[in-house]
């Protein structure tokens, strides 16, 4: 995007503008925003560029500019859309991104157009000398004659085009389309990841292209009758079984969670709703439920029942289940556990059973303090960390989280020896924890009087030279402006 700004007659003055960049009719709702500085000298007009992104999409992108003075003010404002349609014309490249201090650091991939191929139902989107371009023409007839079975199956008629991203891993896809995942349905438009060491089964994503035709319900049905078409459930690429199975070793381990928790939950990807035990079981659960009810009562509850944080809304969801299903939520999964235990057929190994069951512990704990640590309970934060690092020692993220909670609370020791944790354990995956692990050792070493120990960490922290954002005091910053600060004797506190 090009500008050209006038500046004003006595002063310079920096403005900040504020581009965003996101698809209105897509049903993905992710917006890109991204505010930068402009200093315009006085009496001086000036042509400024920036670059903006625009993610793989369909639809209307519309462009947003904001221009705000010194005093915050709106000074200007404008907007454009420009369509976006199936299948991509011309030429472009892909590109990722960080962002930094400075801007935007674009990745040093940079990723030719996509290939395109058509079927009756779908437009595919994969990478040349990709996993998916080799077996394109496979793909496509396996989509389309699951999503002919499907269709017949849950009585849903199809869109007339739907639009398929297939990556060849989680990351690039998470970059470039803004979602964390293996696999993603929103409107017309699935993504999903198709690599030499990812597959994921295919049916999960088109249930829900389909069944979203029906309604949204909570998690524990959108997610458990997905997952219940799948063939046999992969957990996180471990251990590839059929959800029965998974859901026998949960519930012979006590590690099951209560269905009124899946109930209320409105997806099931984040370390807070443990997925690897939560998918298996919203889906055993729902595979009861249609063996028990059959699929018309199911698919009542789905159009029925919404996905909603509001209070009254899942007390509304109770009631109605109850009413279709003519038992409570309550009774329904105290039946489904008898019936399960009662079951016979493959398991998985005891060993790998808990080996999930510790894993999903440990990142729903670490999950539990961050939120703890940024809603300013401390005390507790600490508590449910020590929980985690007694189970994981090794845990990185649960030291340095503990070291912030133990530094707001002036526990200068403890939080010095959680530091200490993380630089240890750090590898270059880390380097923004371990760089501010020296950053706030530093500032501790400094208020006991230890200046060449701070020192030494300031110094450690800038040849680090992690320029990644934070937020601290409200303000953005990173561990390498910090430690230059420091050094310069312009420290700032963390914990004011």
């Amino acid at each position: 995007m090009q500008l050209r700004l006038i500046g004003g007659k006595t002063r310079g003055e920096t403005l900040d503008v504020r581009i965003r960049a996101f698809f209105v009719d897509s049903g993905s709702g992710i917006v890109w925003e991204k505010t930068s500085p402009a200093f315009l000298a006085p009496g001086r007009d000036a042509e400024v560029g920036f670059d903006y992104w625009v993610r793989p999409d369909h639809g209307r992108l519309r462009v947003e500019l904001q221009i705000s003075d010194e005093s915050r003010q709106v000074v200007h404002e404008e907007s454009r859309e420009f369509l976006f349609e199936a299948p991509y014309r011309g030429d472009y490249v892909l590109q990722p991104y960080e962002f930094t201090r400075s801007g935007i650091a674009w990745d040093s991939r940079i990723f030719p157009s996509f290939l395109t191929h058509l079927s009756p139902h779908f437009v595919f989107y994969y990478f040349p000398n990709s996993e998916a371009e080799s077996k394109i023409v496979r793909i496509a007839a396996v989509r389309e004659r699951i999503l002919e079975n499907l269709s017949e199956e849950l009585g849903v008629a199809p869109p007339s085009r739907t639009v398929f991203f297939l990556y060849p891993d989680s990351d690039l896809g998470r970059r470039l389309t803004g979602h964390s995942g293996d696999g993603w349905t929103y409107g017309s438009t699935i993504v999903e990841v198709y690599g030499e060491r990812r597959k994921v089964d295919p049916r999960h994503e088109l249930v829900h292209l389909l069944a979203s035709r029906i309604g949204a319900p909570p998690a524990l049905f959108a997610e458990g009758l997905a997952t219940s078409w799948e063939r046999t459930f992969d957990n996180a690429g471990r251990y590839r079984a059929d959800v029965e199975a998974w859901c026998r070793g949960l519930l012979r381990e006590g590690a099951l969670l209560p269905a009124a928790e899946l109930m209320k939950a409105k997806s099931l990807g984040e370390d807070l709703t443990r997925p690897r035990i939560s998918y298996p079981e919203s889906a055993c659960f729902i595979r009861y439920l249609l063996k028990l009810r059959g699929w018309e009562t199911v698919r009542r509850a789905y159009a029925d029942l919404v996905s909603s944080d509001d209070a009254a809304v899942q007390a509304r969801n109770a009631t109605r289940f109850a009413a279709m299903f003519g038992m409570n939520l309550e009774e329904a999964e105290s039946a489904w556990r008898q019936d399960l235990a009662r079951s016979h057929g493959p398991t998985v190994p005891p060993a790998v059973v808990r080996s999930v069951i510790r894993s999903e512990t440990v990142h729903y704990l670490v999950a539990r303090g961050r939120q703890l640590l940024t809603s300013g309970s401390t005390e507790e934060t600490e508590r449910v960390l020590r929980e985690a690092i007694a189970i994981e020692p090794g845990d990185s993220e649960a030291h340095f989280l503990l070291g912030q909670a133990c530094h707001l609370r002036k526990e200068f020791a403890a939080a010095v020896e959680e530091y200490a944790w993380v630089i240890r354990l750090g590898d270059r995956t880390s380097v923004t924890q371990v760089a501010w692990s020296h950053v706030w050792s530093g500032q501790i070493f400094e208020l006991l009087g230890k200046k060449e120990e701070a020192r030494e960490h300031y110094r450690t922290a800038e040849a680090l030279g992690d320029t990644t954002e934070v937020i601290l005091e409200g303000r953005s910053t990173s561990s390498l402006e910090a430690a230059r600060a420091a050094l310069t004797g312009a420290r700032r506190d963390p914990e004011k």
